[in-house]
C-alpha cells in the first residue's frame, strides 16, 4: 500500500509547530505591557501623519 505525500507534509507541519512553540517561549512582560496599553488606549496612541508611514 502506498502512503500519501500529504501525511508526510502533515507530520512535518506538526513537528515544526511543536518546535516553534518550544523555542519561542512564552509572552514576555514587555509584550504583555504593550498589549495592555493597546487595549486600554485603543487607537488614540497610534501614530498619525508622517509617523504612520509615507503615503
Amino acid at each position: 500500500m502506498k502512503h500519501k505525500k500529504g501525511s508526510d507534509k502533515h507530520a512535518m507541519i506538526v513537528k515544526f509547530t511543536e518546535e516553534a512553540l518550544r523555542l519561542g517561549g512564552g509572552v514576555s512582560d514587555n509584550q504583555r505591557h504593550f498589549i495592555k496599553v493597546a487595549i486600554a488606549h485603543g487607537k488614540t496612541m497610534e501614530p498619525a501623519g508622517r509617523l504612520a508611514g509615507g503615503q
